[in-house]
């Protein structure tokens, strides 16, 4: 599934631990240490030019939302003043990642409640 969604509501929701970043519990929490990254100023230069290409992916465990790609584009999303990003359910490139653990088990798809 695809949608859209306030970046506000993205910097709110739970993320996977990153071994490198202490203590993150919310996207919020992760973004400094992604900006970090060597290829940040690149995607952010990327983004300015051409706009987020890829849509976040979005996964529920326990009924929560979980941001579980595109940590870097939410960054970007926020230091551009982008406020909408497109998300999806799955990766794009699904076959790809046929053993990752969020597409199984009690990780389900996302599905915003109706406003």
């Amino acid at each position: 599934m695809l949608g859209t969604i306030a970046v506000a509501d993205v910097l709110d929701m739970l993320t996977p631990d990153d071994d490198e970043t202490d203590d993150c519990y919310t996207v919020r929490d992760i973004l400094d240490h992604k900006r970090q990254s060597e290829h940040y100023a690149g995607l952010l230069e990327e983004i300015r030019r051409d706009g987020i290409a890829l849509p976040v992916m979005i996964r529920t465990l326990r009924g929560e939302p979980w941001l579980v790609d595109g940590h870097h584009r939410v960054a970007a999303a926020v230091d551009l003043g982008i406020t909408t990003l497109v998300w999806s359910d799955l990766p794009i490139e699904l076959e790809d990642r046929p053993f990752n653990q969020m597409l199984r088990g009690d990780w389900g798809p996302y599905r915003p409640v109706a406003a």
